[in-house]
């Protein structure tokens, strides 16, 4: 890599040579994938937040974009009032740890430029528990980057729709939302998203907003009642795969030899089979969760509801989290056959930032992973 290197936003002149850089650096991992941002790297970074900017670095000879990284603000709960807040995310890299350390440096004097120009005192982001290289380079606190701070760790959980259709619904009724019911969810999910840290405040104008919850319609929100017809819950089916993809580009040596045995068993397992490189992971994010955290029973029945759902659209896998001290994370694991992977949820902040920071009390994050 070059010594020399420059930093800017994206804009729509540039914003193909972004998508080029996530198609050809995939995460690694057993299952090594790539996550793209097809046709318009914009749809989705609209989604997360109602401000943003993603940074380009641009490096080599011809000059071309050889990292990345996305600023975002936003709305959410904080210590139980609606407070905006940031978020970073997207990070990506050309070259090896060394190259990123001088990219890494860079890249976050140009994102200071643009959090001093912009309305948020901190930010959080997530990272993969057992991505170790990464959290030690940014908990170094190297040059003028920000303070990584972590907070909590969470988990995803990644369910198979055709597992998870089989579950029960009891005495639970599940029916889809509607754009009479979306004014009273938005009442619902300010409601329970008060009592968490970092859930999105979302009225119904960001509900019904082409560019914040692209994608999901009214009838996309799943809304579970009792018997008197009281409602218990809420959550949407969020499909994403119109403008974020997953993609798979290699496995392991061992899961790779092992995958065509997996796939011959797959379907009596009722598992979705592994796909060949080049194809996609076919799923979707269960969002906007609002379940009362003594409740697994209503969980568990718009999970299934959902389930079914997806398998309708062609959709293996649905996704759903929650901080590994929340209750209903326990439920998942319990009353569900998944995979699940732990990130930590950091809190990030410049100087001016850390008084706000550090007032952050115990309740439990609740990020929507939707959109980071």
């Amino acid at each position: 890599m070059p010594a020399e290197l420059t930093f800017e936003a994206a804009t729509k002149d540039t914003e193909a040579q972004l998508r080029r850089l996530l198609r050809e650096n995939p995460v690694g991992g057993n299952i090594r994938v790539s996550l793209e941002r097809e046709p318009n790297a914009f749809h989705a970074a609209g989604i997360s937040g109602d401000e943003y900017q993603m940074m380009l670095a641009f490096g080599g000879d011809p000059r071309h974009v050889i990292g990345s990284g996305g600023r975002f603000e936003l709305v959410t709960y904080v210590n139980g009032r609606a407070q905006r807040v940031g978020y970073f995310g997207e990070l990506r890299a050309e070259g090896g740890l060394r190259a990123r350390r001088k990219l890494l440096l860079g890249s976050y004097q140009t994102m200071h430029r643009f959090h001093e120009a912009g309305n948020v005192p901190f930010y959080m982001t997530t990272i993969i528990e057992d991505n170790h290289a990464a959290r030690r380079l940014l908990e170094a606190g190297l040059g003028d980057m920000p303070t990584y701070r972590p907070l909590e760790k969470m988990v995803t959980f990644t369910i198979p729709t055709r597992s998870g259709a089989r579950r029960r619904q009891g005495l639970r009724r599940v029916e889809p939302g509607s754009e009479r019911t979306l004014s009273g969810i938005a009442e619902k999910l300010q409601e329970h998203g008060s009592q968490y840290q970092f859930y999105p405040r979302w009225s119904g104008a960001t509900l019904r907003s082409a560019i914040r919850c692209r994608g999901l319609t009214p009838g996309d929100y799943l809304l579970c009642t009792d018997q008197n017809s009281e409602t218990l819950g809420s959550l949407a089916l969020w499909d994403q795969r119109a403008f974020k993809q997953t993609v798979v580009h290699g496995y392991s040596r061992r899961l790779g030899r092992a995958r065509p045995l997996l796939n011959l068993f797959a379907p009596l397992l009722g598992r979705p089979q592994l796909p060949p490189p080049g194809a996609g992971l076919e799923s979707a994010f269960l969002s906007h969760v609002a379940v009362a955290e003594d409740d697994g029973e209503t969980l568990e029945a718009l999970i299934a509801c959902s389930c079914r759902h997806a398998i309708e659209r062609g959709i293996d896998y649905v996704m759903i989290s929650f901080a590994e001290r929340h209750p209903l994370a326990a439920v998942v694991r319990k009353r569900f056959p998944c995979h699940n992977y732990v990130s930590v949820l950091y809190v990030v902040y410049w100087d001016d930032g850390a008084d706000a920071a550090n007032s952050l009390d115990n309740r439990i994050p609740h990020p929507e992973v939707a959109i980071l």
